[in-house]
């Protein structure tokens, strides 16, 4: 699976628009759990976040970036059956009611940006993923599949320190100092993911299993998730 980096000014322009936090899928609206790790006091404090965030871009690294390749690749290879095989792989690997919810908004808002567009949509597979919505947006946009997969973590990461930063005594600054600190943790894991096989993809957080079980009851609580 080809990692080539190069960029133009059309793919940069893809890649701004497609991880801007304008983009109007709601991703904002999805702590991931993160909001209910927090009121359990599992973080409470820059270390504490650095260190799960950390742990979920290396579980990112093994499900949904790999997938997002994956689900790129079949549609460069017009490969319905490999497309509709690992969107409901990602679908599947949804281990909480949350978590599944998060993704099937996000593909249902990001496909209906696509559509009010008059973007084709249906290659995709039936109930997509959101990952499936979200390679068919790249391609349509001219993106690679590489900046695709880069600008949907460091889009992630973002989401998540302003998430952290509603629900800790976290300012700006210090989310701009996290930021810049897991800048080389989130390429790494970016590279991992690449180099992944098959047999190697999936990977549970049981962490963040819990927290999400647990924001469900939660009883006051400012994201969806």
């Amino acid at each position: 699976m080809s990692q080539n980096m190069d960029i133009n000014s059309q793919q940069l322009l893809a890649l701004l628009h497609l991880s801007s936090p304008a983009l109007p899928i709601g991703a904002f609206a999805y702590s991931s759990g993160l909001e209910s790790a927090i009121e359990l006091g599992w973080i409470t404090n820059e270390a504490e976040l650095q260190s799960w965030l950390d742990g979920m871009l290396q579980g990112m690294a093994h499900l949904d970036i790999p997938v997002l390749l994956r689900l790129c690749d079949a549609r460069a290879q017009q490969d319905a059956e490999q497309g509709q095989y690992w969107s409901d792989f990602l679908r599947a690997s949804r281990e909480t009611h949350e978590l599944l919810f998060e993704d099937e908004q996000q593909a249902l808002a990001l496909l209906r940006l696509l559509k009010g567009q008059q973007l084709e949509v249906s290659s995709l597979p039936s109930e997509p993923a959101f990952m499936a919505v979200y390679s068919l947006a790249a391609e349509h946009w001219g993106l690679s599949a590489s900046w695709a997969a880069l600008g949907y973590m460091w889009s992630w990461l973002e989401n998540q320190l302003t998430v952290a930063s509603k629900t800790l005594p976290l300012g700006q600054t210090a989310a701009q100092r996290l930021l810049i600190l897991l800048k080389p943790t989130l390429q790494a894991h970016f590279t991992q993911a690449g180099e992944l096989a098959d047999d190697q993809l999936g990977w549970s957080l049981p962490g963040q299993v819990q927290a999400s079980c647990l924001h469900e009851t939660q009883y006051s609580r400012l994201f969806r998730s």
